[in-house]
């Protein structure tokens, strides 16, 4: 369910792994939804970099690393931590998280820190 700027996932917090991010569609496009140290985190799901499934990527210490080529991002600022942007996008778009009245999770449009 969509309603004006936000998005209700239909998940709750309790049906997300904290080896293994959640894809979800939203009317902005795809993001993961992972869970770090009982807080959810919403990113866009798919690199920058010719788009990489982010969401099948590596978690360790707060570090998402892509599958394909092996960027890697800070799941607290979506800031790429692996080197210069090479002319790249080096920020993940994101969405804030929050807890409906009906205990679902909703993301509220993505952030413009890396339009």
């Amino acid at each position: 369910m969509t309603q004006g700027e936000e998005h209700d996932t239909g998940l709750r917090p309790a049906e997300l792994d904290p080896e293994r991010p959640r894809l979800v569609d939203t009317p902005w496009g795809s993001f993961a939804l992972f869970l770090v140290a009982g807080e959810v985190r919403a990113l866009q799901g798919f690199c920058p970099h010719m788009d990489g499934p982010l969401f099948e990527g590596t978690l360790h210490e707060g570090r998402l690393t892509c599958p394909w080529h092996g960027w890697t991002f800070d799941l607290a600022s979506g800031e790429r931590t692996d080197g210069p942007p090479e002319g790249e996008r080096a920020r993940l778009r994101g969405c804030a998280v929050r807890v409906g009245p009906d205990g679902t999770l909703i993301l509220s449009r993505p952030d413009a820190l890396s339009a």
